[in-house]
């Protein structure tokens, strides 16, 4: 089978500048070169350590786009003005480029990466015989989007990354449409991530961050903004310290935006110097290194996750994660995993008793842990997720 896997406009593949959705790109083509099951081409934007790193990759083709564009300014501005006034047009040199790129050539699929803003360009450009699939990443494809049901409507299929998404893509298809969308679980590089034993190499990144000994760490990672429940978090943190003062926050991220720093350090602050640590991000390939310290993993999202990436990865390495019931995650989960906050008022106080139930319980810990991670292995391991993909096509 011929497929193209048309990225993103932000990130190139592979991923050497990080990023989600190319990250799991990366996947889908080292699945292909332990057994190739698919020509793939990837259409990437112009990256030169991509460029060099693609090399390497033996089954696979990349096609770099520049994505160089004199009249950003004036195209972005079209761009919002036609959203603004619900109008179907969008443009982008990338998109542009790739098409042109695209129609010297003939595939028996072509995969958009989280764009539902491509499709109606590439169904115009290519033709109503050219079969095209949507990767769905983000709750981008609901019924509140007023383009949905048509952008549906001209895909052949619409894979979402849990059957949240996937609900919510129902809600706006068209009843003929419905039957377009599938469910592709994201994976995890189980290479990357598993657990280390080495008590050594944990006791080094602990005195990295300056953790004491003997301490038990919660662990957050991820954009330190309102959304993801960062400031519920610290909140019930500074009073399950009031019953285990032992306890240790490592924050493992940095703020995206202002606004969002202003609400949560002075509570921060608040804080003993010596209880936390707030690091700023690290490359993707060291976070497995740096989540090996920690006692429980804490990431009460608010906001309605698509999947919940940090999630999984937690569970992989065999983690006690205590999440909240937002949008994917209870599925992610499932039962005996993790321990599952409700939202809503009070949430600080369910967050304090979970951080004290598995901060003073260390069976349990390990109890959830090693469901969290044969779960996770069952569920997001890399390996037959580009076999899972072509299934799903057809």
């Amino acid at each position: 089978m011929k497929v193209a896997i048309i990225c993103t406009e932000k990130r190139p593949v592979p991923a050497v500048q990080g990023g989600a959705v190319e990250t799991l790109v990366d996947l889908l083509i080292q699945d292909n070169e332990r057994q190739p099951m698919a020509e793939l081409d990837v259409y990437s934007i112009d990256d030169p350590c991509a460029r060099e790193q693609s090399t390497s990759i033996n089954h696979t083709r990349f096609f770099y786009i520049n994505k160089d564009d004199p009249f950003h300014y004036a195209r972005h501005m079209m761009n919002r003005v036609s959203n603004t006034c619900r109008l179907s047009m969008y443009s982008h040199v990338f998109l542009s480029r790739t098409i042109r790129a695209l129609e010297r050539r003939s595939y028996d699929w072509i995969i958009v990466e989280n764009r539902p803003k491509f499709i109606k360009s590439l169904r115009r450009h290519l033709g109503s015989k050219t079969c095209i699939a949507l990767h769905l990443h983000n709750d981008t494809l609901n019924k509140e989007y007023y383009e949905a049901c048509s952008i549906i409507h001209m895909c052949d299929r619409v894979l979402s990354v849990s059957s949240y998404i996937n609900n919510r893509v129902q809600t706006a298809a068209s009843e003929q449409d419905k039957w377009k969308a599938r469910v592709l679980y994201n994976r995890i590089d189980t290479a990357l991530f598993k657990p280390s034993f080495d008590h050594r190499f944990s006791n080094r990144i602990r005195e990295q961050c300056g953790i004491p000994e003997n301490r038990p760490v919660v662990l957050y990672y991820g954009r330190l903004n309102l959304e993801k429940g960062v400031l519920e978090l610290i909140k019930a943190f500074a009073r399950a310290r009031q019953v285990t003062p032992s306890l240790y926050l490592v924050l493992l991220g940095s703020f995206p935006y202002k606004k969002d720093q202003k609400k949560i350090q002075p509570t921060l602050d608040l804080l003993p110097a010596d209880s936390y640590s707030l690091m700023d991000y690290i490359n993707h390939s060291e976070l497995p290194a740096y989540l090996s310290i920690a006692d429980m993993v804490a990431l009460p999202s608010l906001c309605h996750e698509a999947f919940g990436l940090t999630i999984a990865e937690s569970m992989i390495l065999g983690k006690a994660v205590i999440t909240t019931n937002a949008g994917a995650i209870p599925e992610l989960i499932g039962t005996g995993t993790g321990l599952v906050v409700r939202t809503g008022s009070n949430i600080d106080a369910r967050l304090t008793d979970a951080l004290l139930r598995c901060a003073t319980r260390p069976e349990l810990r390990h109890r959830l842990g090693a469901s969290a991670r044969k779960t996770a292995l069952y569920r997001f391991r890399s390996d037959g997720y580009l076999k899972e993909l072509l299934e799903k096509l057809n």
